[in-house]
């Protein structure tokens, strides 16, 4: 077994099929136990590919024994799958905010996703004209989508702190679309 670590560091592909005959229950059993209910098995059995090919790339990284080892892909597959159980649930979210937006009676069309999507690179071009500090608020806040705590927290704010910045970033902002249209 431990001859068996040390040709994996090695990158002997007889030691990866020995690690996947051996392991592939008890890691798929954590992804599975993760994903399958809320992302589906097609999830669980990518996320479990993701977990070996990571395993194989990182595996001179690892110190320790075989039981040390079976700890350390066991770690490895948890937070894959929590990684991709995130994925999954932003992803499922963002679908689901473009419906709302797409059903609200009015009809999307190639038009409509053209002129969203200028206007959406046009208020980014404004926003790299703020402050560095103001156009990271804005970019965690509307961008990423984060709660004024969640802001407040990351950077070490309160979140009177982070509303107010956001208030004096939405004026400026104002401000500079205002310039804009005086020139056209």
């Amino acid at each position: 077994m431990e001859d068996f670590i040390g040709r994996l560091k090695r990158k002997d592909e007889e030691a990866l099929t020995f690690m996947i005959h051996t392991y592939m229950p008890f890691l798929k059993g954590i992804c599975q136990h993760i994903l399958t209910k809320s992302c589906g098995q097609q999830a669980a059995e990518e996320c479990l590919n993701d977990v070996f090919l990571t395993i194989w790339q990182k595996a001179h990284q690892f110190e320790g024994d075989a039981a040390d080892f079976r700890k350390w892909a066991g770690i490895i597959t948890k937070y894959k799958a929590i990684d991709s159980y995130r994925r999954h649930i932003k992803q499922q979210q963002r679908e689901s905010t473009t419906d709302k937006v797409r059903n609200d009676g009015r009809t999307c069309d190639t038009e409509d996703a053209v002129l969203e999507k200028e206007s959406r690179e046009e208020m980014l071009f404004r926003l790299y004209k703020l402050p560095e500090a103001d156009r990271e608020l804005f970019l965690m806040r509307y961008y990423l989508e984060l709660s004024n705590n969640e802001i407040a927290d990351a950077l070490g704010i309160t979140v009177s702190a982070v509303e107010n910045r956001l208030y004096r970033g939405k004026r400026k902002l104002v401000h500079l679309f205002e310039r804009k249209e005086r020139f056209i």
